[in-house]
């Protein structure tokens, strides 16, 4: 059974909510031996009693550890910081014989196993925790630090043997002392100076912040922001920033889920009477701000500016939470697939906005079953590239107000498009004078990537100055017939041919390739559209008789997806129908025989995918499709 250390260092007042987190972590790490430690300089007999009865009731094994408030003397305090918050830098010092321990600040809550932090392997780093996330740049400059985060020292797995060994409480002591002018989050800052590169970034869901969302405080950017979506839906350690729930007027959004901690405890009713004779927070009013203020104010989701003047308001919108975003794409199959990633980004950033896309007639079924389209309006660049087909289109737009246009591959003619349609924001790859001039004055940096999804999606970056969300693209078709598939067999789809023949595979390679399947009990179904396509399988039919499906041109895009989901995995040269795959979480063999795998190939951990490149041979295709 793994031996939990749990610390904590409260007084009188957080107590209760100290009680509260024990009984969470007990309660939720049932297959764990915990020993809690509590770090105290004076508690009083009541507290005393409390911890005595919670020891007693649950049978858990605790350790008072005294500290004195003599060795933390002239240290940098705060109203907000007291002595207390000093006490966890000490605990490897005072417990010699724990290797490994988790202080926790009185204000948590464990709402799931943290086995796994105590079998994390920390190496010679001090601390694993969470990067802050509120003004870190300046907090990195302000301490001269040479790491990329800060953490927030709420939460602290703490490496006992590396802090005893290389002496971290003098370390920090010393500098605590001598920098007390630079100092503003007081043990907070010390420890991540002192520590610095030595540390673990662990995911959001160790110490999961709400005021930092709720306050618009939130600077998390790519992986980070992906995190916080899991531990927001699922956290492990929630840290009650802000103002407390036993007090009115807490609007934290785990509020709930410490009152059902809370009332399995001994401590619930002293809880309940401290929220009833709380009172609600009184908003400070300043009298000048009744002569003269300007504010943002939200009126539902909107944003306005509100203008006083000697006590009258004036209103004016500023903003509208619903954004109309239109993503111009009249290229092809897989180029409007890998733009997923770039509808996903704008529904997280703007979860209100409606996403239009514009593309060629034939692809509309490509773009507007995509996980967050809203619309496809389409424009035929084969017969309306013209000033009439200009006017129709511009007509008939059904969205007036655009508040950002993103043009895919740099088109000058969907850039006039854009501008003709007065979008607020029209953002494309840099390629010459004229998208600079067509485009508004938000800079993307050219070169910053390569694949063509991360090309794309990188637009974002421009408007939100957000690093991008790295995410898979997502297809959802509805359910249409495919009745002509038997059923009873397992299907392996195999797209041969693709636009360019250097990429495509050969006859004889096809026809070997769809003997091995047919050999292992599968039924290959052979994809692809136009002449290249069936003048292919004519020749490879010439090599003799197979037992095969033959879905050439036979299919519209819905009616594809929906055979591909019935197959237990892809083969594609053709990179269309390869992010189709994808998109539908088929196992995909992606081949390439020439260019384009860092441009186009599925990216590794976003799908179920293996990528072949220099010129495999049907062998080495079939062992990758074995592995699936």
């Amino acid at each position: 059974m793994t031996k939990l250390n749990i610390a904590y260092a409260p007084d009188d007042r957080y107590m209760n909510m100290t009680i509260v987190s024990m009984f969470s972590a007990l309660q939720n790490n049932t297959d764990s031996e915990i020993e809690f430690l509590i770090l105290y300089s004076q508690l009083s007999e009541i507290s005393m009693e409390k911890l005595k009865s919670f020891e007693s009731k649950y049978n858990c094994i605790i350790r008072y550890v005294k500290m004195d408030e003599s060795e933390f003397a002239n240290l940098p305090m705060s109203k907000w910081v007291t002595v207390q918050a000093w006490f966890r830098i000490k605990i490897p010092d005072l417990c010699t014989d724990l290797d490994r321990v988790l202080y926790l600040d009185c204000d948590t809550m464990v709402d799931g196993s943290i086995k796994e932090l105590f079998t994390l392997n920390m190496k010679d780093n001090y601390v694993a925790a969470i990067k802050d996330v509120w003004d870190v740049k300046k907090h990195l400059k302000r301490l001269d630090m040479k790491s990329e985060s800060y953490f927030n020292s709420g939460m602290l797995l703490m490496n006992c043997e590396q802090f005893r060994k290389d002496h971290i409480f003098d370390k920090i002591r010393e500098y605590s002392l001598e920098n007390k002018k630079i100092i503003k989050f007081c043990d907070q800052d010390t420890l991540n100076k002192i520590i610095d590169t030595k540390k673990i970034d662990l995911p959001q869901k160790y110490n999961f912040m709400d005021t930092w969302w709720r306050n618009h405080y939130n600077e998390y950017e790519g992986q980070d922001l992906l995190n916080y979506e899991i531990a927001k839906k699922s956290p492990v350690i929630i840290h009650l920033t802000g103002p407390k729930p036993d007090m009115k007027g807490c609007k934290n959004s785990m509020t709930e889920k410490w009152w059902y901690y809370a009332r399995l405890t001994d401590v619930y009713d002293e809880e309940v009477q401290k929220y009833q004779n709380s009172q609600e927070p009184k908003t400070k009013i300043k009298p000048i701000s009744l002569i003269f203020n300007i504010k943002n104010e939200y009126r539902g989701k909107d944003k306005w500016k509100v203008l006083t003047l000697l006590g009258l308001k004036f209103k004016f919108r500023k903003e509208y939470a619903k954004k109309t975003f239109v993503i111009f794409n009249t290229a092809f199959i897989g180029d409007i697939l890998l733009n997923n990633t770039l509808v996903q980004n704008i529904k997280y950033f703007y979860p209100d906005s409606k996403v239009v896309y514009v593309v060629q007639p034939q692809f509309r079924d490509v773009a507007l079953y995509q996980k967050g389209v809203d619309d496809v309006v389409t424009f035929d660049k084969k017969h309306d590239s013209n000033l009439i087909g200009f006017i129709k289109f511009l007509k008939n737009f059904p969205y007036k107000k655009i508040f950002a246009s993103f043009v895919i591959y740099s088109n000058d003619r969907n850039l006039i498009l854009s501008k003709l349609l007065r979008a607020k924001h029209i953002i494309t790859e840099p390629h010459g004078w004229f998208t600079s001039f067509m485009s508004t004055k938000e800079e993307y940096k050219r070169n910053t990537y390569v694949h063509k999804k991360d090309i794309s999606t990188g637009l974002i970056e421009a408007l939100t100055g957000r690093a991008l969300l790295n995410l898979p693209i997502v297809y959802e078709p509805p359910v249409v017939d495919t009745s002509f598939l038997p059923e009873g067999k397992e299907y392996i789809a195999i797209t041969a041919t693709s636009k360019f023949k250097p990429k495509d595979m050969t006859p004889e390679a096809a026809y070997d390739l769809a003997q091995k399947i047919i050999q292992s009990g599968k039924t290959p179904i052979f994809l692809g559209a136009g002449d290249v396509a069936r003048k292919f399988m004519d020749e490879m039919l010439l090599l003799g008789e197979l037992n095969y499906i033959d879905l050439i041109d036979k299919t519209d895009f819905l009616q594809l997806a929906n055979v591909l989901k019935r197959c237990s995995a892809l083969i594609s040269v053709d990179t269309g129908t390869m992010h189709f795959g994808n998109a539908l979480n088929i196992p995909t063999v992606a081949v390439f025989y020439t260019w384009g795998k860092e441009m186009w190939a599925p990216q590794k951990g976003l799908y179920k995918s293996v990528v072949l490149s220099d010129k495999p041979t049907t062998e080495e295709i079939f062992q990758a499709l074995k592995q699936m």
